[in-house]
């Protein structure tokens, strides 16, 4: 007798498997509004705004509570005291700068030191931004050792920053405590950060002028610029900063924290420590 070709016994290898689409739907992502359309490091909850004049520049500092196991840690006066040694001409067009506090998924899917934002809107406030990340207080992540040599950079800049770096035959583990964290993000990501606009400015700003066709055309053409090129105007221009101030001796500073005078900026101090600071 001829058979079909058609067996309802015989089950579909592919049933079940990515090739079936399977799994496609569920993938961890941060999730995205339909009635707000800012990106999801804009969108703050009740953050405590501080204006800050930086010699002829004026800053907004927007903070927002963290969770009971993350802290900010660089302070608003240690900010201020590193804002206040950038060339006005590069700080004159930033006009925020944000500690927030990341929400889980963003720490699963890919957590940073911090970003900036060539234009901000957050709340009454917009413009270029510096947004620096609340961390864990203990913070313990790892990195597999099939490293590029931008991450072997980057893994030796972490070690002179202050945080314990062991490894095993797969893995590196780099643990940091507050110190080493804002040794990271106070010396290096904040002027990082501020030197990718630095960057923009040279390229875009300042050779455009008043020119709204020329200002689009070198705007085309520095976000065709490739990313290693920019991280390494960045990276170059924080290392600059950072040795310059060390042979003028105003860096690096002890950390600035005084509970009394956070908590006259309605801020809790709670947010910048990882101790118990109930009686104090």
């Amino acid at each position: 007798m001829n058979r079909s070709g058609w067996d309802a016994r015989r089950r579909n290898r592919n049933i079940g498997t990515r090739k079936s689409g399977h799994g496609q739907n569920n993938h961890l992502t941060i999730p995205q509004s339909w009635a707000d359309d800012r990106l999801f490091h804009e969108r703050l909850k009740n953050p405590v705004a501080l204006e800050l004049k930086i010699n002829k520049c004026n800053i907004t500092l927007l903070i927002e509570e963290t969770h009971p196991d993350f802290c900010h840690a660089c302070t608003p006066n240690d900010i201020e005291c590193v804002l206040n040694l950038i060339p006005e001409e590069h700080l004159e067009p930033i006009k925020m700068v944000v500690l927030r506090q990341p929400k889980k998924k963003e720490q699963i899917l890919g957590s940073v030191w911090g970003r900036l934002r060539y234009w901000s809107e957050i709340e009454q406030y917009s413009g270029p931004a510096v947004h620096l990340e609340a961390q864990l207080k203990n913070r313990l992540f790892r990195w597999r050792k099939t490293l590029a040599p931008d991450d072997l950079r980057e893994l030796e800049r972490l070690a002179k920053d202050g945080h314990q770096i062991e490894s095993d035959r797969r893995y590196y583990y780099i643990k940091g405590g507050l110190e080493a964290i804002r040794n990271t993000q106070l010396f290096r990501t904040l002027p990082h950060e501020i030197g990718h606009y630095v960057d923009y400015l040279e390229n875009v700003e300042i050779p455009s002028g008043d020119n709204d066709e020329t200002w689009k055309q070198l705007d085309s053409l520095y976000d065709a610029k490739p990313s290693k090129d920019k991280e390494d105007f960045a990276h170059r221009y924080a290392r600059e900063f950072f040795e310059l101030q060390c042979q003028h001796g105003k860096l690096p500073f002890q950390r600035i924290f005084n509970p009394k005078s956070l908590r006259e900026k309605n801020l809790d101090p709670m947010w910048f420590s990882n101790e118990n600071l109930s009686s104090q």
